[in-house]
């Protein structure tokens, strides 16, 4: 029997992790200039009282190559993911050698059987770099809020996302922001300078002085539940420290 492609592997994949592990977002081949996890699925595990999402990154491979290689390379994920997996195309079951060797490196094996996934090992939970998941969860259109922590969709990719309101971190521009935001029901995104001219002087980055790529998100259930709070109080607080002309 002819083995497929493995980017012919995906929508299988794809759909067991929306199914089985009810991930909320699936992707495939998306992630940074490190390295880009074949699938990549988010789900929601806080219950009731948190925000927090699971990020889920899978290699997909077909039979053949050296088995302790492809686990070498799905462990390298576990700096982007809670959860990683390798999903193998084979008719055979996993070896008790293979199965040694998933369980010492501490990732999860799927078994993919005509079109149907079979998890084998479940994944140990890691606690990926905070900034290299960030970025990661931002490539799939995913932003986290600065009020409640929960993640929300920015909408398509693009110079600006559709999603959100994008304003400087200066207070008259932030003034224009904040109803815009409201009567279209989008989120907002505020870029830092302040934090961005520090982490330039300590060469942290290439930016220029004046520029920032700081970004901080704000949902639109926030911007509507809870920016127009007050808003005659805020918008003298914001008249009161606008930065006049001339300053």
């Amino acid at each position: 029997m002819k083995i497929p492609p493995e980017k012919a592997l995906y929508p299988i994949v794809e759909h067991w992790m929306k199914r089985h592990l009810l991930c909320f977002k699936v992707m495939s081949n998306k992630g940074s200039a490190h390295s880009r996890p074949d699938v990549i699925g988010i789900r929601d595990p806080g219950g009731n009282l948190s925000g927090e999402v699971q990020t889920i990154a899978v290699e997909v491979k077909k039979e053949g190559p050296p088995f302790a290689t492809m686990s070498g390379q799905t462990l390298g994920y576990n700096v982007y993911a809670n959860r990683i997996y390798l999903a193998q195309s084979r008719e055979r079951p996993f070896t008790i050698d293979q199965m040694d060797i998933a369980s010492h490196l501490g990732i999860g094996l799927i078994q993919i059987r005509g079109r149907k996934c079979h998890e084998i090992l479940s994944s140990p939970f890691y606690t990926p770099i905070t900034r290299l998941n960030l970025h990661l969860l931002e490539t799939l259109g995913l932003g986290r809020c600065q009020f409640c922590n929960s993640f929300f969709e920015l909408g398509k990719p693009g110079d600006v996302w559709s999603n959100i309101v994008g304003k400087e971190a200066k207070y008259e521009d932030v003034y224009e922001a904040v109803p815009q935001a409201l009567r279209e029901g989008k989120g907002l995104v505020l870029w830092n300078y302040e934090v961005a001219e520090r982490k330039r002087k300590l060469g942290l980055t290439t930016l220029q002085k004046g520029f920032s790529n700081e970004r901080r998100y704000i949902c639109p259930q926030c911007v509507g539940g809870i920016l127009p709070i007050a808003p005659n109080r805020i918008r003298s607080w914001l008249r009161d420290f606008s930065p006049k002309r001339g300053d």
